[in-house]
């Protein structure tokens, strides 16, 4: 009788330690199936990954066999001449007048959305023809310079020159500035920069203008001012134009 219960007790003492030794035994071999999952996931995308380089290397061995595909003579030449007048557009608006150079053929609406071919202009011409340029109609500096040409208008007519107000202001601002200011002379809208540009008074590839002047004469610039003051670009003209009479 005192084994049989001395036995009992053994057991009952052993019991913990067993369950101890199962769960143990359970979690290493969950953390072994773990592993041998992770071994085996890393190969199937080891092979895939080696599939898909096998692929790409033989599409790429492909595409190495194939000859190239020849463009029609109609192609090639439509894309020679889209190339030529790319290459001719960006030179235009790269090349910028200096002395010496006839004016760009270019035609520009004035107030009144009349189109003035400056080139006919010049050509036309008795005397010299000047052109200033002002960064925005009815601002105060532009004012003072536009007024200026204004208040000594009848001594630039009196040798024989033309005179035009240039900016890329709309036709309708530059309308109201001319009437606001009883301007005489015609305000050319160049909102394209088609003639700002290469004369050199436009002032970054987004826009803006520099206050500038030129002066042209028997169709050739004689007279390139960019930069200037309002009351400067009167003055200077002025006196260029009476001591070239």
């Amino acid at each position: 009788m005192a084994v049989t219960v001395e036995k009992k007790k053994m057991d009952t003492e052993s019991r913990p330690l067993r369950r101890s030794a199962r769960v143990k035994a359970g979690a290493e071999t969950a953390d072994l199936k773990a592993k041998e999952t992770n071994v085996v996931n890393r190969a199937e995308k080891s092979k895939k990954i080696d599939k898909l380089a096998a692929r790409s290397e033989a599409k790429e061995d492909t595409n190495k066999n194939e000859p190239p595909v020849k463009k029609t003579k109609v192609e090639a030449d439509v894309s020679k001449d889209r190339t030529e007048n790319a290459q001719s557009t960006t030179q235009k608006q790269s090349k910028e007048l200096e002395i010496g150079d006839d004016i760009p053929d270019v035609s520009i609406a004035d107030q009144n959305g009349e189109i003035i071919s400056l080139k006919k202009v010049l050509n036309e011409a008795k005397g010299p023809v000047v052109i200033f340029a002002y960064p925005k109609a009815s601002t105060p500096g532009c004012t003072r310079q536009a007024c200026g040409f204004r208040d000594n208008y009848d001594q630039f007519t009196g040798c024989d020159a033309l005179v035009f107000g240039l900016s890329a202001d709309k036709e309708s601002a530059q309308m109201n500035f001319k009437q606001k200011q009883s301007l005489p002379y015609s305000l050319l809208a160049d909102t394209k920069f088609e003639l700002i540009g290469p004369l050199g008074a436009k002032k970054t590839a987004a826009g803006g203008i520099i206050r500038s002047y030129w002066i042209f004469k028997n169709g050739k610039l004689v007279v390139k001012k960019v930069g200037v003051k309002p009351e400067e670009s009167v003055e200077k003209a002025l006196q260029f134009v009476k001591s070239s009479e």
